[in-house]
């Protein structure tokens, strides 16, 4: 979290709820919900502030708990299991791509460390990007919007998080510009349309696939299924 994004931009005026810091603070995040969370502390001061309070808190409660004894054997296992952990020369060395280079360090890192698909291309000029994890339950995408374009008008089946990496969007809930955080919940609508001449990029987290509104929308969504 110390490795902060140096941005020449507004700060952002849509952040997580501070349940999600909290979650964030104590581990209780999968490693692709914390990757989200990351990059938009990397455009937030106000968040990285409350987050810092959140992990000081939580010190605070572990400096409280009676120390408990272990094993003489567990600092050996440790030992081991760290010694037995494989690591690939070439994950060290690989460098993120150059498409990324303006994208928070949180994001650079981890398509350094983990590699990437190919780009996908979608119907009218939308890109996407898969960012690789191993655990399949969230699916996170960079996906790109050209000038005046969105998604066509969906509801969501499963909640989603959206952080702005580059240009903005519109939706029924806002005008969201980089760094800023967006969450649908169970049941929520809208449509986003990115804004006129940049277009949009946006790090898409999504647990099930949207239920389209529109007949061409149930048309294209399995060209568009994220």
């Amino acid at each position: 979290m110390e490795n902060v994004f140096d941005m020449s931009v507004a700060a952002p005026t849509h952040h997580p709820q501070g349940e999600l810091l909290i979650d964030y603070a104590t581990g209780a995040l999968s490693p692709a919900e914390a990757l989200v969370i990351d990059v938009h502390l990397e455009f937030c001061a106000d968040c990285r502030d409350a987050a810092r309070t959140a992990f000081a808190a939580g010190g605070a409660l572990l400096d409280a708990i009676e120390p408990m004894a272990l094993s003489p054997a567990s600092f050996q296992n440790v030992l081991q299991a760290i010694d037995g952990e494989a690591v690939s020369i070439e994950s060290v060395i690989r460098s993120a791509p150059t498409f990324a280079v303006k994208w928070p360090a949180a994001l650079r890192d981890r398509l350094a460390a983990t590699g990437h698909a190919p780009w996908r291309n979608l119907p009218a000029g939308f890109r996407a990007l898969r960012i690789p994890f191993e655990d399949e339950s969230s699916r996170v995408w960079v996906v790109t919007a050209p000038g005046g374009r969105g998604p066509l008008a969906h509801a969501h089946i499963a909640d989603e998080w959206t952080v702005v990496l580059e240009g903005g969007f519109t939706d029924e809930t806002g005008t969201y510009a980089a760094g800023d955080f967006a969450h649908m919940g169970v049941g929520e609508q809208h449509r986003m349309i990115a804004e006129k001449g940049e277009g949009c990029v946006c790090l898409l987290l999504v647990r099930e696939k949207p239920r389209y509104l529109t007949l061409m929308g149930k048309l294209l969504a399995r060209m568009l299924a994220l």
